[in-house]
């Protein structure tokens, strides 16, 4: 009866050893596969967190160029007025043109008439 029972300790602890054995494996495998899926899923925050930096500093930079934009177009609006201001200093008024604008209309009939003259004489010869 000893070997009966030396035979069936060996079977108990062989058995016993390996349910831990794949107990144990089992677990490492679930432990494993847990970690890596920590790992993946770790990995697209981060990925995902970088493109929400990326993008506040986007929205941060379009809004500064807005701004500056705007400070661009304000002071081009201040420069038209000085410009305008300028201009209106060397302005001669809606009368001063009336006369250039006549002055222009005598001058080209003057010379349309010398040309005519001269035409004319130039034929009598």
């Amino acid at each position: 009866m000893g070997g009966q029972n030396s035979r069936m300790v060996r079977e108990i602890v062989e058995d016993s050893l390996y349910i831990v054995r794949q107990t144990n494996r089992a677990a490492y495998e679930r432990s494993k596969q847990s970690h890596e899926e920590v790992a993946a899923k770790l990995q697209e925050l981060r990925a995902l967190n970088q493109q929400l930096l990326h993008a506040e500093q986007s929205a941060d930079t379009r809004a500064e160029l807005f701004r500056s934009l705007e400070a661009v177009d304000a002071q081009k609006k201040q420069l038209d007025q000085v410009v305008d201001g300028f201009a209106k200093q060397f302005d001669l008024g809606d009368s001063y043109h009336k006369i250039a604008d006549a002055h222009r209309v005598e001058k080209k009939a003057a010379a349309e008439a010398a040309a005519a003259t001269a035409d004319s004489r130039s034929r009598q010869l």
